[in-house]
């Protein structure tokens, strides 16, 4: 059996790089990106070992830092190491990539497309008045869901049998989705994901007659 059916269905975050950055270490740290290279002058250690983590794909912050903030945590309620590394990612929002998992697994995943992208997900998740605009979800045979659009600062991929279930739930249906687990979607999950698409600019207002407005 997987270790990943072994974990608790609940809400996960994620962190890691862009999979085209590259990271130098030495006295300064080196960043190599598709769009040139970003000189660290002295990092701290909590970065420096951020960083080195995350080169190495998906994983929890608080694996670096105990008590590490999830999105929906208020600034005055961090610590202060954690003030402290969320300020010194923050420069870097541009080459980091945002994941949410159910246990062990990523099911939604926010990568920035631009070197201008930032990306704060709003603490309270949207209600049910934003949803996902259908010409934004790309299909294509035999891979998972994508939503993007000309332009757009994020890419967001949703992954597995869980992410059809999830976009259900940002394109605004209704029901109890279920996984192979046999098991409804965390609402953590849904709250998670539904603030994420908001900071990704994947959501849209329904005006009065149910339709998106674009």
């Amino acid at each position: 059996m997987r270790i990943d059916r072994l974990a608790a269905r609940e809400l996960g975050e994620f962190w890691s790089l862009r999979e085209d950055v590259t990271v130098l270490f030495g006295q300064s740290t080196v960043l190599r990106t598709p769009w040139g290279e970003l000189r660290l002058e002295r990092p701290g250690a909590l970065l420096r070992e951020a960083l080195h983590r995350m080169q190495l794909g998906p994983v929890s912050l608080a694996n670096v830092v105990p008590g590490f903030p999830g999105y929906d945590v208020p600034e005055d309620e961090w610590n202060d190491a954690s003030r402290e590394l969320l300020g010194a990612l923050a420069p870097l929002q541009h080459l980091i990539v945002r994941h949410i998992a159910i246990g062990a697994s990523p099911v939604l995943s926010v990568v920035p497309l631009s070197p201008d992208a930032t990306f704060t997900p709003p603490p309270v998740a949207p209600g049910r008045e934003l949803r996902v605009p259908t010409s934004v979800v790309l299909r294509r045979p035999g891979h998972d869901p994508v939503l993007a659009y000309e332009g757009c600062d994020h890419r967001v991929e949703l992954h597995g049998a869980d992410g059809p279930r999830l976009l259900l739930h940002l394109q605004g249906s209704e029901g109890d989705f279920r996984s192979p687990l046999d098991g409804p979607l965390p609402g953590s999950v849904v709250r998670a994901a539904r603030a994420y698409a908001v900071a990704a600019g994947m959501l849209s207002a329904v005006d009065l007659n149910g339709a998106v407005r674009l």
